[in-house]
C-alpha cells in the first residue's frame, strides 16, 4: 500500500504520529490491571465516520503474529511483537487503509472483477512449475497470512485502486529531458583514480617509550584508566524449582483438570482433497456430467480442465486451514465423494475427498505427565510467591540473609569486587544475572534489598563492601601505556608518508614508484562512478568534486587514504537514449508518488482524520499486559 506518511511533517498524520510514538513509549510498560479487552468497541481512529475499533486492532495484530508464526515455523508471540516494535505501525498501517480506502471511493475509481482476477491468477507466488494458477499454492498463501479470502481480494482491489490514484498523479509529474540527462551525466560519469592505501597498524616503530613518555601518557589517559566501581555482594535465590519438589497432585485432581481441557488435548480431522478450477459455470457442469457418467477425475480434470495430476491436488487440509465457500461442503462429504460445482472468487470447482483421518481425542493416561506438570507449575508459582512474603518478613524482623538460608536450604551465592559491566577485577564475567547486578548497585553498603521477583522466581540481596572508581596503579597498566604510545607513533608516521606521497604525486612522480620507495601499496581504481563501494564516500564524493589531478587524503579508520583522481569518461549521453529514458521514467515515477502522497495527506484533512490518543494508550497497555502475564505465567 502506499505510504503517504513520508514527508508530511506538518501535517495531520505527523502530529498523529508523534502523539502515538510519546504514548507508546509511555504505556508500553505500564500496568493497566484490565482483565478483558478495555473499550473495544471504542475507536481509536476515525475516517470519513468509519471506526477503528480497539477490538479491530487487537484482532489485527494477533493475527499477524499467527502469520509470522506459520512463515518463520518457529513461536512467535505478543512479546516477540511488542519488543520488535510492531505496535505502531501496524495501527498506522490499518490508519493508512482506511485513508486509500475512503480516497479511492470518494474519486470513484474502479476496477473490473475480471482485472482483479487476473491479476491474482498471474502472480508468481501461486504458480506451478509451468507457470499455471495453483489453487494449492493460493489456499496455502491465505493460510499462512491468516487471511480470509474476502480479505485478500479486497485489499488486492485497494491496491490497485491506489495504482490508479499513482497513475493520475504521474500525469501532473513532468521531468524535462534536459534534467534527465543531467541526471544520468551524474550518474554514469566514470573516473580512474591512483589511490594509496596507509595502514597504520602494520607500520613497524622503533624503540620503547621513555619513562617521562609513560607518565605523560599515564597523565592523558587518566579517564581511560581509571578502574569502575567495584561492589561485593551477596545473594540468596528463591526459585520455583525448590517449591516444585515439594508439591504432590492427586489423580483426581489430575483427572478433573484433564475433562476441563479436553480441547486442547483434540488433533483435528484431516482430509485429503483433489480439485478442479473452471472459469464458467457452464463448463463446471459438463465435467461433473461426465464424472457422473463413470469417467475418472483425472481424465475430466485433464480434458474438462486442462489441469495437471499436480495442479488438482489441494492436499491434506483440516477444518481450521480450510478456506473458502467450499469448506463446510468438503466437510459433510463422504470418503470418494465427488461434489457438485461450487461457485469461488475465481470461478467454479469441483471437489473430491480421497480419504479422512478422522479426529484423535487424546486419552488421560497419554498426556497426564504434561497435565501434572502444568498443575505443579502453576502451584508452585503460588507457594513461591507466599514463601517470598514470609520471607521478606523475616527479614523486616532483622534476621540477615545467612540465617534465613540455613532454615530453608535456599541457596546462597556471594560475589566479591564486580563492576557495573558484570565482569570482575581481572576482566572476567563473574556470571551475574542483570536484573541481579543492576540491583546490587541500588543500594548503599550494608543495605539489603526486599524480595525481588526476577521472572524465575525471587532474590534478595546485601551489599557488603563497594570499592569508588580510582585510576589503576601505573604498574598495572603497562600494556595499556605501551598501545597507546605505539598508536601515537604509527599515527605521526602515516603523516609522514602520506605528505611525502602528497608531494612525489605532485611532482609528477609516476605512483608505482612512490609504491616502491615507501612500501605502501598503491593500485589505479578504474570505472568509479559516484555509487561505487570500492572506496569510502567521503572519498568518492571529493574524487568527483575536484578538479582531475587534485591530491586527495583521509582517514578511514582503520586506514588512511590518498587518492589523486587522473582522467574522466563523461557519461554517453548522446549513445544512451534508453539509459536516459529509464532514468526519467524512474524520476517521473517517484514524482507521481510523492504527488498521490500529498493529494492523500490532504483527503486526511478532507475525511476529518482523528486519533483517540487515551484509546490507543489502553489498547497498547493491553497487550504489553498481556506479555506480562505470560512470563508471570512462565
Amino acid at each position: 500500500m502506499l505510504k503517504f506518511f513520508r514527508d508530511q511533517k506538518n501535517s495531520w498524520l505527523m502530529k498523529g504520529i508523534l502523539i502515538l510514538t510519546a504514548l507508546s513509549f509511555v504505556s508500553l510498560f505500564r500496568l493497566s490491571g484490565l482483565e478483558q479487552i478495555p473499550d473495544e468497541g471504542k475507536a481509536i481512529a476515525t475516517v470519513a465516520g468509519k471506526k477503528i475499533t480497539v477490538a479491530q486492532y487487537v484482532n489485527e495484530i494477533n493475527q499477524k503474529i499467527k502469520s509470522i508464526s506459520k512463515m518463520t515455523q518457529r513461536p512467535f508471540t505478543v512479546k516477540d511483537a511488542v519488543e520488535a516494535g510492531m505496535l505502531l505501525p501496524q495501527l498506522n498501517q490499518m490508519i493508512s487503509r482506511a485513508v486509500m480506502e475512503s480516497a479511492v471511493d470518494h474519486l470513484k475509481l474502479i476496477v473490473p472483477d475480471e482485472s482483479v482476477r487476473e491479476i491474482v491468477k498471474n502472480m508468481p507466488m501461486f504458480s506451478d512449475a509451468d507457470g499455471s494458477f495453483s489453487l494449492t499454492a493460493y489456499r496455502k498463501y491465505l493460510s499462512d497470512m491468516g487471511l480470509s479470502e474476502k480479505r485478500f481480494i479486497d485489499d488486492t482491489f485497494l491496491d490497485m485502486r491506489t495504482q490508479q490514484l499513482i497513475s493520475a498523479a504521474g500525469t501532473l509529474a513532468v521531468v524535462p529531458k534536459e534534467t534527465a540527462e543531467t541526471e544520468y551525466s551524474l550518474q554514469n560519469e566514470k573516473r580512474i583514480a591512483d589511490v594509496f592505501t596507509i595502514t597504520p597498524s602494520k607500520l613497524k616503530i622503533a624503540g620503547k617509550p621513555t619513562a617521562e613518555e609513560k607518565d605523560l601518557l599515564y597523565k592523558d589517559m587518566a579517564e581511560e584508566l581509571t578502574a569502575p566501581e567495584y561492589r561485593s555482594f551477596t545473594v540468596m535465590y528463591l526459585k520455583l524449582e525448590d517449591v516444585s519438589k515439594k508439591i504432590s497432585i492427586s489423580e483426581e485432581e489430575l483427572l478433573e483438570a484433564f475433562n476441563e481441557n479436553k480441547d486442547s488435548y483434540t488433533i483435528e480431522e484431516i482430509r485429503d482433497v483433489d480439485q478442479m478450477l473452471f472459469t464458467s459455470q457452464e463448463e463446471a457442469e459438463q465435467a461433473y456430467a461426465a464424472l457422473q457418467k463413470g469417467q475418472k477425475f483425472m481424465d475430466v480434470a485433464k480434458k474438462f480442465a486442462r489441469q495437471t495430476e499436480d495442479q488438482t491436488k489441494l492436499g491434506d487440509i483440516t477444518p481450521s486451514t480450510a478456506t473458502g465457500d467450499w469448506a463446510d461442503i468438503v466437510f459433510t462429504a463422504q470418503k470418494g465423494e465427488v461434489i457438485a460445482p461450487v461457485q469461488t472468487a475465481f470461478g467454479w470447482q469441483i471437489l473430491r475427498v480421497n480419504a479422512i483421518t478422522p479426529k484423535i481425542e487424546k486419552q488421560f493416561k497419554e498426556v497426564r505427565e504434561e497435565i501434572e506438570q502444568k498443575l505443579i507449575a502453576s502451584m508452585a508459582f503460588d507457594t513461591l510467591s507466599e514463601t517470598a512474603t514470609e520471607l521478606d518478613d523475616r527479614f523486616g524482623a532483622g534476621e540477615t540473609i545467612e540465617e534465613v538460608a540455613q532454615s530453608t536450604g535456599f541457596p546462597v551465592k556471594k560475589f566479591t569486587m564486580v563492576d557495573p559491566a558484570g565482569l570482575d577485577e581481572n576482566g572476567k564475567t563473574a556470571a551475574v544475572p542483570k536484573n541481579v547486578l543492576e540491583t546490587a548497585f541500588l543500594l548503599d553498603a550494608g543495605k539489603e534489598s526486599p524480595m525481588i521477583e526476577d521472572g524465575s522466581g525471587f532474590f534478595v540481596l546485601r551489599v557488603d563492601d563497594i570499592r569508588d572508581p580510582a585510576v589503576k596503579p601505573i604498574e598495572k597498566v603497562q600494556k595499556e601505556i605501551q598501545a597507546a604510545w605505539l598508536a601515537d607513533k604509527q599515527r605521526e608516521k602515516t603523516k609522514e608518508i602520506a605528505r611525502e606521497i602528497e608531494e612525489s604525486l605532485k611532482k609528477g612522480i609516476a605512483p608505482k614508484t612512490i609504491s616502491k620507495k615507501t612500501g605502501i601499496p598503491y593500485q589505479r581504481l578504474k570505472d568509479l562512478t559516484r555509487r561505487s563501494t570500492q572506496l569510502p564516500a567521503g572519498i568518492i564524493y571529493r574524487l568527483f568534486n575536484q578538479p582531475v589531478n587534485t591530491i586527495i587524503s583521509q582517514s578511514s579508520s582503520p586506514e588512511y587514504i590518498v587518492a589523486k583522481a587522473v582522467s574522466i569518461t563523461p557519461a554517453p549521453v548522446g549513445k544512451d537514449s534508453i539509459g536516459v529514458a529509464e532514468i526519467r521514467r524512474q524520476m517521473q515515477d517517484q514524482m507521481a508518488k510523492d504527488k498521490a502522497d500529498v493529494i492523500l495527506a490532504d483527503f486526511a484533512v478532507y475525511l476529518k482524520m482523528k486519533i483517540n490518543e487515551n484509546t490507543a494508550q489502553k489498547a497498547f497497555s493491553y497487550l504489553t499486559k498481556s506479555v506480562q502475564e505470560t512470563e508471570e505465567e512462565e
